[in-house]
């Protein structure tokens, strides 16, 4: 017979679900088919392990080793009734988690899901890995990653992909984990497995899209998004996302397209509309950009990129006390983004207060050196400050680090002082040239 010590390292060692009564033939049901015979010996491992522990302590006769032998089997069978409940909490989070393929834009879940998955990981936190299949580490993956847990998500994918090596929707969503935590490389190793296995996935052909656009490799991102959209005309994510591509190649027009179908389909998205409003910026169509910046923060209130956009527009536009409040706000949640801070530079420019407007463009510039939107904005508010060779040194390097500026230049604004200054406008002319503006 066992001694007391081998029986409990046997428990140490695979902690489990105690299988016993009526009460679980109904979780039975839920395990697959595959995994029955493994877990019915699981479950009889501890049962007979509980078992001789009852023996050891019914035979002692030694008061203080029968008071031991007492204690050891209190504390199995506690930790039976821990297991027997996380076993029917991990029942649940089967049922709850979400299922399938993940794309790249996580859409956090409502407050009572949020709360609902949150509360069963909790339960079934100390369940015993030798009763998770393959199966139960995709779905918790997919349960962390609706939550935003993005490293605690691709552990388990990687534990779903130690049992089935080779399955497209584990690669998939574990490159959508990997997106989340930016880790772009191993992002795209995923996806192009997947893809691999499974060529026509629209999800993974939009996952591979969004990563080759944060990689600039926006010819790529296209054709990713596009063949995705070919296998799902109407998907709003790969629209949104396809999007943003064409914004970057500066097709704004085509990026417009895309947004607007994309919120024809998903009308109060606040992501879409804050970078529909970015590309009527880039048309000159701030009043309309306005109006998706309004509706953005209606949704999302403290969304720091929103409150740049319409700071930024509302400086172009004259307003520039709102700009100002909405500028100062972006920051307080964002303190060190340079973008903002260059705008904040602009608009501070515009009322007057130039020492303090052009030390926070030396902040900007610190934090992001030679960046060609933060120097045109310094270049556009030395022209407002009457500064011309200042203005005309910053234009010429935001051009040499971004060409579009050439044509923004010609149109822009806070650059007509320079334009049409009698010494300083040939100068100007000449850096951008007279052909059409498109």
């Amino acid at each position: 017979m066992a001694d007391a010590a081998t029986v409990i390292g046997v428990i140490g060692g695979a902690v489990g679900v105690v299988g016993g009564g009526g009460g679980l033939v109904g979780l039975w049901r839920v395990w697959r088919q595959e995994h029955r015979e493994e877990q019915q010996g699981f479950f009889a491992s501890y049962e007979k392990s509980i078992a001789t522990l009852e023996k050891l302590y019914q035979r002692e006769s030694d008061p203080a080793k029968k008071e031991a032998n007492k204690q050891k089997l209190e504390t199995v069978e506690n930790e039976y009734l821990e297991q027997q409940e996380a076993y029917r909490q991990n029942c649940a989070l089967r049922q709850s988690a979400p299922r399938g393929a993940l794309t790249a834009e996580r859409r956090p879940p409502t407050e009572p899901v949020r709360i609902e998955l949150t509360e069963l990981l909790e339960k079934t936190r100390l369940l015993s890995p030798a009763l998770l299949a393959e199966e139960d580490h995709f779905l918790r993956g997919n349960a962390l990653y609706a939550l935003g847990r993005y490293d605690e998500a691709v552990d388990q994918y990687n534990a779903a992909l130690a049992l089935r090596p080779d399955d497209p929707a584990i690669l998939n969503n574990r490159g959508a984990a990997l997106i989340g935590l930016k880790r772009w490389d191993e992002a795209l190793a995923d996806c192009d497995r997947s893809l691999e296995l499974r060529p026509d996935d629209p999800n993974t052909l939009s996952n591979r899209g969004a990563i080759l656009s944060e990689l600039k490799r926006y010819e790529g991102a296209l054709a990713d998004f596009n063949r995705s959209l070919e296998l799902r005309p109407d998907d709003p994510n790969t629209l949104y996302n396809r999007g943003t591509a064409f914004g970057h190649l500066e097709r704004y027009e085509e990026a417009l397209a895309d947004f607007n179908r994309s919120l024809e389909l998903r009308p109060d998205d606040p992501n879409t509309l804050t970078n529909r409003g970015l590309t009527l910026r880039n048309l000159g169509r701030y009043e309309e950009a306005l109006a998706d910046y309004n509706r953005s923060l209606e949704l999302l209130p403290d969304d720091p990129n929103a409150l740049n956009n319409r700071g930024f527009a509302l400086t172009k536009v004259g307003r520039l006390e709102e700009a100002l409040a909405d500028l100062d706000r972006s920051l307080d949640i964002r303190p060190e983004h340079p973008g903002t801070i260059s705008s904040r530079a602009l608009a501070l420019v515009k009322l007057g207060q130039q020492e303090q407007a052009f030390s926070d463009f030396a902040r900007a510039l610190a934090l992001k050196p030679d960046d060609p939107d933060i120097l045109y904005d310094r270049a556009c508010a030395f022209s407002v400050a009457g500064l011309w060779d200042e203005s005309l040194r910053d234009l010429a390097a935001a051009i040499a680090g971004a060409p579009r500026y050439r044509v923004e230049a010609r149109q822009d604004t806070d650059l007509e002082a320079l334009r049409s200054h009698p010494e300083w406008g040939p100068k100007f002319w000449e850096l951008v040239g007279r052909e059409e503006t498109p």
